[in-house]
This record gives C-alpha cells, sequence and structure tokens, in this order.
C-alpha cells in the first residue's frame, strides 16, 4: 500500500458523484439515467468539456471527478489545459491550502490521488515552487507519498539544482521503479556529477534495472568528457550485456575520452581499429570530428590537417560540429581569414549557426582586428539573432571599434522586436561614446535611471568607462560621483575606472583619495587597481606616494604587472635609501619573472 490514509465507503464515493453530477449538470448524464449504462468517458468528450469550461474550480473539481471513474486516465492535452488553468487559481487564492479548501467547498473529497494530479499538474506546467508546496502539503492531510509523487519531486528539486535535497528524496524511496533511476541519472549526467552517477547506476542495476540506449550514450558521454576512459569501457560491456546495440557513435566518445584522457595515440590506435572492422564500426564524421579537434588541442596540426583531407575525399558533407571546429582551428593558427570563409560557407552549406559558433566567429575577430572581415559576418550572412547572440555581436563589435556597425545592429534588434535588454543598452552606450555621440549616450543613459530600468554594477561601469575613452574625464567622474552618492551597485572595476579617468585628467590627488575611499565603501582595490594609480604617480614623479601605495601592495599581497614593476624601479633606481627601503620586494619580483616578462610586455600605457 503506496498510500497511508482512511478510505471513505463506498456509499459516500457515490453520494459525493452524485453531487458533483448535480453541481454541473452535466448533459452527458454520467451517472447514468434509469434503465440504461452511464456512457463511458473518452478523451475527446472530457476535453472537449473542459475547453469549454471556465478556468475555475468547478472545472478543476470535474477534472478529478474523471480521473476517479473506473478504466480512465487523462492524457496529455487534458493534463496541459490543465496547466493554464491552475495558473490563474494559484493568481486567484495565492496559497494551494486556499485552494484545497475552495475544493473542499465545491465538493470534492481530498483524497491522495486529487494530490497527486495536483502534484502532476504543476509539474508538468514546470510551476516548481508550488509542486514542492503541494508535496510538502501531503503529510498536513496523513498522506505519504508514493513512488510516482516521489519521482516528479526528485526531477522538481533537480530542476532548481537543489541536488541534496534531490538525492534525500531518492534514498527515501521505498519502492524505485525503473523511472527513479532514469530520472535521477538523466539530471546527474547533465551536471556531470560522475560519483552520484556510479552510485545510482550501481544501485539500479542491483535492483534489476538498466538503463535504455539513451540514458546508456549519455552515461558514457558524461565520463568521456572527464577523460574517464576506464569507466566508459565499463559502461559499453554493460550495453552489450543489456543487449543495447554498440554504435559507431559510442566507439567516437570513447575516441574523444581517450583525448581527454591525455592518451592520443590510444584514440588513433581506436580510430584504426574502427576502420579495420568496418561495417556499423566504420568512422563517420562524429569520429573525423573527434580526431581533428582531439589533434589541434594536442597542437597536432599536421594530423588534423591529414583528416579533414581524408574528409573531403570520402566526400563527406560538414555539419555545424566540424564547421564550429574548423573556425577554433583556424583562429588559433592565425588564419582569420579561413575561419571567416568556413563562418560564410555556413549558407551554402544550408546549415545554421549555433552560439557556440558565434562565440567562435567573435573571438576570430577580436584576434585579427581585421575590420574588414566584419562586412562577412554582418551584411554577407543572413543570421538569426537571439538576445543573447546579439548582445555578444554589438560587445565584440564595440571591443575593435567599429561603433557603426554596432548601432546599425541595435536598431536592427529594435526594429525586429527582440527584447533588448540593459545589456543590449550597455553595448549601445559604449558604441554611442566611441562613435562621436558622448552627449546622445548620456542622456539615454539618465534617461534608464529615470525611467527606474533596473542597472546592475556592470551597466554603469560601461557608460563611465566609454567616457574616460574618449576623454570625457569630467563626465565621468560626475556620473561616478553620483552612482556613490545615490548609492547604486558598484564594484571593484567601476573604480578601478572612474580612478582611470582621474589619472587620465591628471587629478591625481583625487585618485589617492578614492583609492582610499574604496576600503570605506566595503570594496578591496585588486591588481589593476594599484597598478593604474601606480603608472600615474610614476608618470608624475610623485616619489612619496609610489612608496605609500606600493606598501599597500606589499601589506595586501598584491604583485604588479612587469611594466608596473618596471616603473617602479627606474623611479626610484637613482635614489639610493628609497631603493634600499624596497630591495627586499624588487629581489621577490625579480626571483618571480619569467621568461615571458620581457621588453615587449612593458609597453602597456599608464593607467
Amino acid at each position: 500500500m503506496l498510500w497511508r490514509c482512511n478510505w471513505v465507503k463506498q456509499r459516500r464515493k457515490i453520494l459525493n458523484a452524485l453531487s458533483f453530477s448535480s453541481i454541473h449538470g452535466h448533459s452527458e448524464n454520467t451517472s447514468g439515467s434509469r434503465g440504461f449504462a452511464p456512457k463511458p468517458l473518452t478523451h475527446d468528450t472530457v476535453y472537449s468539456r473542459l475547453l469549454k469550461s471556465p478556468p475555475d474550480l468547478k472545472t478543476l473539481n470535474f477534472f478529478f471527478w474523471c480521473a476517479k471513474q473506473n478504466n480512465y486516465f487523462h492524457d496529455a492535452r487534458a493534463f496541459d489545459h490543465m496547466v493554464a488553468v491552475v495558473e490563474k487559481l494559484t493568481r486567484q487564492y495565492i496559497t494551494i491550502d486556499r485552494i484545497i479548501d475552495g475544493l473542499r467547498l465545491s465538493g470534492c473529497a481530498i483524497k491522495p490521488r486529487v494530490l497527486l494530479l495536483l502534484l502532476e499538474i504543476f509539474w508538468r506546467g514546470h510551476l516548481y515552487a508550488k509542486a514542492i508546496e503541494v508535496y510538502n502539503g501531503m503529510n498536513r492531510f496523513g498522506y505519504v507519498p508514493n513512488t510516482r509523487a516521489m519521482n516528479m519531486m526528485m526531477d522538481v528539486l533537480f530542476k532548481g539544482h537543489l541536488v541534496h535535497r534531490a538525492m534525500e528524496v531518492f534514498e527515501g524511496i521505498r519502492v524505485r521503479n525503473f523511472f527513479t533511476f532514469d530520472i535521477a541519472l538523466s539530471h546527474l549526467c547533465s551536471i556531470e556529477d560522475l560519483v552520484k552517477v556510479k552510485i545510482v547506476l550501481k544501485m539500479m542495476i542491483r535492483e534489476g534495472f538498466y538503463p535504455n540506449s539513451e540514458r546508456f550514450g549519455q552515461i558514457l558521454g558524461a565520463f568521456c568528457r572527464k577523460g574517464f576512459v576506464t569507466e566508459g569501457f565499463q559502461v559499453v560491456g554493460l550495453m552489450i550485456c543489456s543487449g543495447v546495440s554498440v554504435s559507431v557513435n559510442v566507439w567516437s566518445m570513447l575516441v574523444n575520452g581517450f583525448f581527454k584522457s591525455g592518451e592520443p595515440q590510444k584514440a588513433v590506435d581506436l580510430f584504426n581499429k574502427m576502420v579495420q572492422i568496418g561495417g556499423g564500426s566504420s568512422p563517420n564524421l562524429v569520429t573525423y570530428t573527434s580526431l581533428i579537434k582531439g589533434f589541434m588541442d594536442f597542437g597536432m596540426v599536421d594530423e588534423a590537417f591529414s583528416v579533414l583531407t581524408t574528409v573531403q575525399a570520402k566526400g563527406l558533407a560538414p555539419d555545424i560540429v566540424l564547421c564550429n571546429v574548423m573556425i577554433h582551428t583556424f583562429t588559433k593558427l592565425g588564419r582569420f581569414e579561413d575561419a571567416r570563409n568556413v563562418f560564410i560557407s555556413l549558407k551554402k552549406r544550408k546549415l545554421v549557426a549555433d552560439k557556440y559558433t558565434f562565440a567562435t566567429i567573435l573571438s576570430s575577430l577580436c584576434l585579427s582586428r581585421d575590420f574588414d572581415l566584419l562586412t562577412g559576418i554582418t551584411d554577407g550572412v543572413e543570421i538569426e539573432l537571439d538576445l543573447v547572440t546579439g548582445n555578444s555581436l554589438i560587445n565584440c563589435l564595440c571591443k575593435i571599434g567599429n561603433a557603426s556597425h554596432a548601432l546599425r545592429l541595435f536598431c536592427y534588434m529594435c526594429n525586429n522586436d527582440l527584447a533588448v535588454n540593459c545589456y543590449t543598452r550597455t553595448g549601445y552606450l559604449t558604441a554611442l561614446c566611441r562613435g562621436g555621440g558622448p552627449e546622445v549616450a548620456v542622456n539615454m543613459y539618465e534617461g534608464m535611471i529615470r525611467d527606474k530600468i533596473c542597472l546592475d554594477a556592470h551597466v554603469h561601469t560601461a557608460m563611465i568607462d566609454g567616457l574616460v575613452e574618449v576623454g570625457r574625464y569630467n563626465t565621468a567622474i560626475r556620473l561616478f560621483n553620483r552612482c556613490v552618492r545615490e548609492k547604486y551597485p558598484l564594484d571593484v572595476v567601476s573604480y578601478t575606472v572612474a580612478i582611470k579617468g582621474l589619472v587620465r585628467g591628471k587629478r591625481m590627488d583625487e585618485a589617492c583619495c578614492l583609492l582610499s575611499k574604496m576600503r570605506e565603501d566595503g570594496v578591496m582595490p585588486n591588481g589593476r587597481t594599484y597598478r593604474t594609480v601606480i603608472s600615474g604617480l610614476c608618470k608624475e614623479r610623485e616619489k612619496e606616494k609610489v612608496k605609500k601605495v606600493l606598501w599597500e601592495c606589499v601589506d595586501e599581497g598584491v604583485e604588479l604587472d612587469p611594466d608596473t614593476k618596471f616603473k617602479v624601479y627606474s623611479l626610484l633606481y637613482p635614489y639610493r635609501r628609497d631603493f634600499s627601503e624596497f630591495r627586499s620586494v624588487f629581489e621577490k619580483w625579480r626571483e618571480s619573472v619569467d621568461d615571458s616578462d620581457s621588453c615587449d610586455e612593458l609597453s602597456v600605457s599608464a593607467g
């Protein structure tokens, strides 16, 4: 018995059904006419009545009443329709207890099945907070949730990133079924908690269940992505023992796993065996893609291009994953135009770029700093932009100084009903500042504040930094001071940007005061903050102030970059006493300097 409760007598059950029937006035006469058998319920008739009924407690009561009838189970259409009904009831009654009280007053007996159905509706509608409320309320009614209820609650808790509580529910299920293990494995593989995956998998097999082919593939993929090839082979053995066919994609995962574990030669050996066996184990495009990516990760460029030549010789049409790998490969080699050409070719290949594609090509553009390559990205290709991709592209365009393209993209997003957010506007503000319109940017920023748009530290910092970069230091400091005065959210980057503005405006006394004020405001300076202040002081030859800030760096354990070290050394070395004071610091820095700290890295401008 999975539910513990006092069951109502059969007579009471019939009276409740008749009472419900009279309340709703069924034209179908579901309780049966004298001398005639009652009409059986069908999914179509029930769904039709639910559609015609208003979203109220009576409709929810009718849904429960139908579920109580012999040999009737609601289909997915009915559950999906009831999601909208309970959403309205939740807004109206606020709490689950009030909904249940309303059901009781309308003639619905609150039994385990009612709560189970209500839980399933909230679960299907992704109303997880209410689902937890229903689940917790079961104990108040004296019911112990059954396996199905606990499976749903476990799924809810996993989706809410409450892994520990989800595992507590899993461990508390007395009679686990296949779906119990399947739900747990699915979520644990997604978060790649491989320790718990092994524990749950062993328990599943011990209780006589085996994963299906989909879940086996997910488990194998999780192990191989982490480079645990030994465990991967054990999973393959379980697949064979349970009668699941081992496809070429399984062997491809193991090839990828060997690369992840740092064993490229074993990956090549397994690939060669796949070629020898042939048949259903012959390498496919997925296998070749894993080889190319693995070789590139190990710097084996010639081997990677050799595999790419094999792919072309076999006439295999590249998919979006292989194209992403090729873009990444060309970018890593500094062949930015080749990366751009692969991106342009997606339309000809009838492939749709995903978010990883855009992230890779944007990285290529930032590294190349070749503004002409932007034409193929923004004009030559018809791209389906979403909000995240559009924001990333605006940010990239601003970083490389192409403000005109950023402004055009912002207008495109607004005109195509993309719900631009504060980060979109941040990119637009930066583009306006660098595009020659800082006054317009300030007006837009102040308008966002007047409209009480929720702005975080990133937005305020971007606005201030945009003004600093175009030489509007006074305006930038005015806006920063207002942020401090109005207690807007600011972080260490915000203060560092403001200090940069003061340093570039040759207001060093104010920059040092702001450095001290940071600590009073509860914001601790970082290495970049100290570098900015010290570089400015060295430029102004403020020897005593440099010594004071330098001791702060030593006390905080902050080590300066090679450029700033060189500036401090050049300033203090002519003064023997001052230099001796920091000799131990310079000796410590000299020990930590590696071969990469060459003169080429000492070209960073002050501030």
